[in-house]
């Protein structure tokens, strides 16, 4: 393994990869920045092209240890840049995209087009993009798109003062945006899921439980989320401590194989659309009981060598008082938890911020309603697999209030 250090839309990574690893396999499975698209790799239909140092590269046939040191901008890079909200407008006016995968790869040549050369003859223009192939458009929308943007670049030059492809200053190279902010997707909104208890109460010295947005560090993807159980903490305590008994209330988790004072093994499966992934992975867990907190790490990999998954989970319990809308409940706790992960294979593609927070929220609800079952002494529902269409049937359903 070797260790990269390198620049990525305008933040400093680092990341131990094997010596043949790709850029994009880098971009894609160590960093989750999936907005850059593998096609061909063989560096012929430029799906994967980002900007190295300023300059369009195929990131399928580039290795990673080769980048070491440099700057990288991938599509997510483009976020606010002038250039590139302008390319973004003109692809989505002039009808410059279909089914969507050559888009990022033809957005970071446009970018490069326009900014190197702004032309505007359909000739030029045309011999600029004939590295990136599209199998939808028949290429008369990302043409005008591009022409249209590269007008706009030479009429600012113009006004300016400046020659139209003159650089800011003598002897400049074109650079690529530094340090822009990402893409921001919308999130899909859902309202709180009410399972046996499981929405924000307010707690005994802590203000009303949120949901904190989901951050990237290092790799890691981290995820933190309160709830609550209308049972005492002792109850849920004693559940938590009881791993072949908590197990099954969390979906997608088929069996544990082995369980030791501190060490567990055991199987579970994810699906997400067409990617499917069973895990077989080992754990270790270290709690404190007097202060009811605890520490769950693991890592697994899929069997057909679809993904790779290494996640830790921390977790508090505390006494809750009885909500407003129902002073004369019993004894609740609220569950505070940080979960960290990071995802290599196919399932890295819909690390996506919303998709993660949704699928995390739904994933929540299912255990914090399935935790209830279990204390009540109910049969807790078998969940097959932790599924992404069946997950968002869900949060569909809750939305709609049915």
């Amino acid at each position: 393994m070797n260790t990269v250090h390198l620049t990525v839309n305008g933040e400093p990574c680092r990341a131990d990869v094997a010596g043949r690893t790709q850029l994009a396999e880098l971009l894609r499975d160590h960093l989750h920045l999936t907005g850059t698209h593998l096609g061909c790799e063989h560096g012929v239909c430029g799906a994967c092209t980002v900007l190295v140092d300023g300059r369009p590269i195929r990131s399928c046939i580039t290795y990673a240890q080769a980048c070491e040191g440099a700057n990288v901008v991938t599509v997510e890079g483009l976020g606010d840049d002038p250039i590139g909200r302008a390319l973004r407008d003109a692809f989505a006016r002039h009808h410059a995209l279909q089914c969507g995968f050559c888009t990022p790869g033809m957005l970071i040549t446009a970018w490069d087009v326009v900014n190197r050369l702004a032309p505007t003859d359909e000739a030029d223009i045309r011999r600029e993009l004939s590295g990136n192939l599209c199998r939808c458009t028949g290429y008369m929308g990302l043409v005008a798109a591009v022409r249209d943007v590269a007008r706009q670049r030479r009429g600012m030059a113009a006004s300016e003062g400046r020659g139209a492809l003159a650089p800011t200053a003598a002897g400049d190279e074109p650079s690529a945006p530094t340090a822009p902010s990402p893409i921001a997707f919308e999130p899909f909104e859902i309202d709180p899921i009410h399972l046996h208890g499981a929405e924000p109460v307010s707690t005994t010295g802590a203000p009303e439980a949120t949901a904190r947005p989901m951050t990237q560090v290092e790799g890691w993807t981290l995820v933190e989320r309160e709830f609550v159980i209308e049972h005492p903490v002792e109850a849920l305590w004693t559940l938590f401590e009881d791993v072949p008994r908590v197990a099954p209330c969390l979906p997608g988790v088929h069996n544990i194989e082995s369980v030791g004072p501190n060490r567990f093994t055991g199987r579970a499966e994810i699906r997400f659309g067409p990617v499917a992934a069973s895990f077989h992975g080992e754990g270790t867990r270290e709690t404190d009981a007097g202060g009811r907190t605890g520490v769950i790490a693991g890592h697994g990999s899929d069997r057909r060598g679809h993904a790779s998954l290494e996640a830790e989970l921390r977790y508090a319990m505390s006494g809750a008082m009885p909500g407003e809308d129902a002073p004369e409940a019993g004894p609740r706790t609220r569950v505070d938890l940080a979960i960290r992960f990071r995802i290599q294979g196919g399932l890295a593609q819909f690390n996506r911020a919303d998709l993660v927070e949704s699928f995390t929220d739904v994933m929540l609800a299912e255990f914090a309603g399935n935790c209830e079952r279990a204390l009540a002494g109910e049969e807790v529902r078998a969940a097959p697999g932790a599924s992404g269409f069946a997950l968002l049937w869900r949060m569909i359903r809750a939305r709609l209030g049915f």
